[in-house]
């Protein structure tokens, strides 16, 4: 098993860190399908559309981190639009599975909102591994169809972009990066257990406070994610 306390930050990494958080983070837009979403789930009878306003052709992460303070307080109506948009996010225009998932939360609506709800309040105490278990318990899903990649962005979304935010967002392409260009060999492709992706949010966690140091700011975990992802 690699030792992830021997990995180091690519110097292609740091460079990209002199950019703005504001752009590079916040301002990281997906162009989305939101007339698909808002019939798909207007079929399900499930409320939470629009998942855009009209003439809105994508999100952004900033548009996502303004809806998750208290939100695990909220309605249901608010969860599952904050869902929606979560999902809508991270697929762009790839659909594939999302009605799936649609019809997982309308086939047991209270169990899929209850998990969402203490998802959302779990992932902002710093217990990465335990706020994965909510929605992966025992390595399965909680919500059908809601695998590892979407859990982790769920739980990486309910910060609501706080520099602090312990979870971060671990899918099949920063896996790659990590294994090809930062060493981490033993990491697999998908389907991780808790007790890895608490390791993967540590090690961000110590590459962002050697950042900081070397740079003279706070720099976020999700900083170092987004450029693991593709720059």
């Amino acid at each position: 098993m690699t030792s992830i306390s021997l990995l180091e930050l690519p110097t292609a990494c740091r460079a990209a860190l002199a950019g703005h958080r504001s752009e590079r983070v916040h301002g990281h837009t997906v162009p989305i399908a939101a007339a698909w979403w808002n019939a798909e789930t207007a079929a399900a009878r499930l409320p939470g559309a629009p998942v855009a306003e009209p003439g809105v052709a994508g999100l952004s992460r900033g548009d996502l981190f303004v809806e998750a303070p208290g939100l695990d307080a909220g309605s249901d109506e608010e969860l599952l639009r904050f869902l929606w948009r979560v999902l809508a996010w991270g697929s762009g225009m790839k659909l594939r599975l999302n009605r799936a998932r649609i019809q997982a939360v309308a086939a047991d609506r209270a169990s899929a909102v209850a998990a969402l709800r203490e998802a959302l309040r779990v992932a902002r105490e710093d217990d990465p591994a335990r706020a994965y278990e909510v929605l992966r318990p025992r390595g399965r899903n909680a919500v059908a169809y809601l695998g590892p990649a979407f859990s982790t962005k769920v739980l990486y979304f309910a910060g609501g972009g706080e520099l602090g935010h312990p979870c971060v967002i671990l899918d099949s392409r920063v896996a790659v990066t990590l294994r090809n260009t930062c060493g981490w060999r033993s990491l697999g492709v998908g389907g991780w257990p808790a007790g890895t992706y608490a390791r993967y949010c540590a090690l961000l966690g110590r590459w962002a406070r050697e950042e900081s140091g070397r740079l003279g700011r706070d720099v976020g975990r999700d900083e170092i994610e987004r450029w693991l992802f593709g720059g």
